[in-house]
């Protein structure tokens, strides 16, 4: 997957079709959900830990690292797998 696909896909799932409105990055990985799931304690320490600082350098991080990060050091085995959990509690907390 290419970054710019990877960067396309962040913004996908981070949006609620329901009101179009987007969710701020910080609401859908909630501190909870990464402190639950992550050996971090905000999706900020999450992204700065591999270098993350700007979008800029997430275009630049190589997938594999990403994934490779993903891998480990949470509880999940892809980024996308880590996206979607992270909707259905999304959801779950604030639509049902």
């Amino acid at each position: 997957m290419q970054t710019r696909q990877r960067l396309e896909l962040i913004e996908q799932e981070c949006q609620i079709r329901n009101d179009l409105n987007k969710i701020q990055f910080t609401h859908y990985f909630t501190n909870e959900f990464m402190e639950k799931n992550t050996q971090f304690f905000c999706i900020e320490e999450f992204f700065e830990s591999v270098g993350v600082t700007s979008q800029n350098a997430l275009e630049r991080l190589p997938i594999e690292s990403w994934e490779n990060h993903v891998q480990r050091s949470t509880t999940f085995s892809s980024w996308q797998e880590m996206l979607d959990s992270a909707g259905q509690e999304y959801a779950l907390n604030n639509f049902y």
